[in-house]
């Protein structure tokens, strides 16, 4: 009983780090303020970036890509960040089409967003090698 559940286990965790070792995609957006400036955010789908407001205030932007290579359709979720006072607050969120015009999303305050591409996610960084002499 012990070694299955050990078993188990293991597999498990193996699952676990095949999953997490496996990066997602790289999001490339255009996120237009309120004030009209324009913000480059990149964020790994179903990761966070953020942009700031003129007035401090910090707007989480998650994207989530719906469909397969070339991911051509991607939501994009808006997020008030928290702080001491108040705590993270999801605005909304707009299905946008990659390389397409900036939407409309319907959010206070009112942001635009455009992703510009979705490209392969960054491998691992690899361990250098050093070559041996004889």
């Amino acid at each position: 009983m012990r070694r299955t559940l050990l078993m188990s286990l293991l597999v498990i965790m193996g699952w676990s780090a095949a999953a997490a070792a496996q990066p997602n995609p790289r999001v490339t957006m255009t996120v237009t303020l309120p004030d009209g400036k324009t913000s480059q955010v990149v964020a790994a789908e179903s990761a966070l970036g953020e942009v700031t407001l003129g007035d401090g205030t910090v707007i989480g932007v998650r994207p989530t890509i719906l469909d397969s290579k070339p991911w051509s359709r991607v939501v994009v979720t808006f997020f008030k960040m928290p702080t001491n006072s108040h705590s993270t607050e999801e605005l909304g969120s707009v299905e946008v089409r990659t390389g397409g015009a900036a939407v409309q999303a319907k959010t206070t305050p009112a942001l635009k967003v455009a992703v510009k591409a979705v490209s392969e996610p960054e491998s691992a960084p690899t361990t250098p090698t050093t070559p041996t002499t004889r």
